[in-house]
């Protein structure tokens, strides 16, 4: 089975339908921007900053956008096989990053969300050399330090910092590890928080802020801009999703020890950024965050389901994708 995914998902072909949705979705999104993707984020420290950077420099931020897209879809697709996360060699993370950054919405302030993805793509990136290779305290410190820089950009995901200390548990147990993952986390939170009581503010603003700003309602309306199309697409990818963590669950020598406890992180890490969409302050910045933990998770069903099944959605997911650009192009 392994074999027949090697020859149907070469890295040339996924690579040419990769510069496709990137170049597809960006110049639409730029073009014709549909709905509610113009729905600026809340202000975040970092964010506020981008935001006003994007307002000074619009063309670049979108080429910088389709840049980080690329560079983060290869990316992903390398991290798996280079920490040998899963059973048997597959690159499929490649088209699931792009397709789930970009395929549905791409907000607006793409600068932000270039940033996001950025951030997202090296904490995949420590965290999983952490627990599947180096076991070394470096690598979760800084995993979690970019973990902990995310809600300075998009305020949504303020809720990591209560979320990871508990998920941190699932690739290691040890309470020095817990230590470091937390120290570590909160550690760009309270470099502004120190910055704001030298400035003469008082130590707590940034936090009351961030919080304040996790709860402002944004006016992001998810089904005001969604369309059948974009819903059958956000169907295939949760059946995926599904199927991955069945086979989690279920399969007890599907992975190894290091893999199971790493695929249990992206699984519930991907619940967690799911979440975030339920928060007044959600825009469509959260599709390029959610877009790495789906991708780490998605490709495992590509190496221990039937090829035709796989095949089949896949396929699916591409015509959902291109039907949903077409759509939210004449809305």
């Amino acid at each position: 089975m392994a074999k027949k995914r090697v020859v149907r998902h070469r890295i040339f072909d996924l690579t040419i339908t990769l510069i496709i949705i990137v170049a597809v979705t960006t110049l639409r999104a730029v073009m014709m921007p549909a709905g509610d993707e113009l729905m600026p984020n809340t202000d975040t420290p970092i964010g506020a900053i981008l935001q006003n950077l994007q307002g000074s420099l619009p063309t670049l931020s979108a080429f910088i956008w389709a840049a980080v897209l690329f560079f983060a879809s290869m990316g992903a697709g390398r991290y798996g096989t280079q920490y040998s996360l899963y059973p048997a060699y597959t690159l499929m993370a490649i088209p699931i990053v792009a397709i789930t950054a970009a395929a549905i919405m791409v907000s607006g302030e793409m600068l932000l969300s270039a940033a996001a993805l950025v951030i997202m793509m090296l904490a995949t990136k420590y965290i999983h050399r952490f627990t599947m290779r180096s076991d070394s305290f470096s690598d979760l410190s800084l995993a979690m330090l970019y973990y902990g820089l995310l809600p300075l950009v998009v305020a949504p995901s303020a809720l990591l910092y209560a979320a990871m200390p508990l998920l941190v548990l699932f690739v290691r147990s040890s309470w020095r590890h817990w230590v470091v993952c937390t120290s570590s986390l909160a550690f760009p939170l309270l470099s502004v928080s120190y910055w704001s009581w030298c400035a003469g503010d008082g130590f707590l603003t940034p936090i009351n802020e961030l919080y304040t700003s996790m709860l402002t309602p944004s006016e992001f309306s998810f089904f005001s801009t969604i369309n059948p199309a974009g819903i059958l697409l956000i169907g295939v990818l949760i059946v995926m999703s599904l199927c991955s963590i069945t086979l989690i669950i279920s399969d007890k020598y599907s992975l190894k020890v290091r893999s199971r406890a790493m695929m249990r992180f992206n699984a519930l890490l991907l619940l967690v950024f799911v979440g975030m969409f339920f928060l007044p302050s959600a825009t469509a910045t959260l599709f390029a965050i959610v877009a790495m933990p789906a991708a780490m998770l998605i490709p495992l069903i590509f190496v221990r389901m039937g090829v035709s099944f796989t095949e089949m959605l896949y396929r699916l997911m591409l015509l959902a994708a291109a039907a949903n650009m077409v759509l939210l192009s004449v809305m």
